[in-house]
């Protein structure tokens, strides 16, 4: 074997050529220098494209298609949850609530619906949603309360007219269907 190296076949030659080979004997090839695999780098991602090629796309992480959701919240949310909140404050008045808790409701929803369809977030017509309904069960519940206690009133009202022969009368009559619904003890 000779001392010399053989020459590296990705050099560039030098300007009068390589030297002949040896006499010595034929001098078996050389295979080219073996390349080593691309390192993958962290996160698994593949590497990135040589020069001169375009940057690979890949589909946002959870979402089918690659599309992110669009930003913010539709409109239609937001009015929802305004309505809501002027509903959950008018249902403490009997008849006048429950109407603007019902409206509030169905826009909740429509725009609950929607939002889920075009990909936007839903938390304002969630919220729209649920204030809509707590409105709407305390609006319900005073309007019931309120037209029993007219009947009540007007049945009272009734029978004391009936057993009283003066106002004064009326008026204790009166006073003592009131204490009994309450159940409150009055004594003079």
């Amino acid at each position: 074997m000779s001392d010399q190296t053989p020459p590296d076949p990705y050099a560039v030659p030098p300007a009068g050529g390589y030297p002949p080979p040896p006499v010595a004997g034929p001098v078996p090839p050389v295979a080219p220098p073996a390349v080593p695999a691309p390192a993958t780098p962290p996160g698994g991602y593949p590497p990135p494209p040589p020069a001169g090629y375009p940057a690979p796309t890949y589909p946002a992480a959870g979402y089918p298609g690659g599309q992110a959701p669009k930003p913010g919240a539709g409109a239609l949310s937001i009015v929802a949850l305004v309505i809501a909140i002027v509903a959950l404050l008018f249902s403490w008045f009997p008849f006048i609530g429950g109407g603007a808790a019902l409206i509030a409701l169905i826009l909740g929803i429509v725009a609950w619906v929607s939002a889920k369809g075009a990909g936007r977030p839903a938390g304002l017509a969630i919220a729209a949603t649920m204030i809509s309904i707590l409105a709407l069960i305390i609006g319900v519940v005073l309007s019931i309360a309120v037209i029993a206690l007219i009947d009540e009133a007007q049945k009272a009202d009734k029978y004391c007219n009936s057993v009283s022969a003066n106002q004064a009368e009326y008026d204790q009559c009166m006073e003592d269907r009131v204490s009994s619904w309450l159940r409150i003890n009055t004594t003079r």
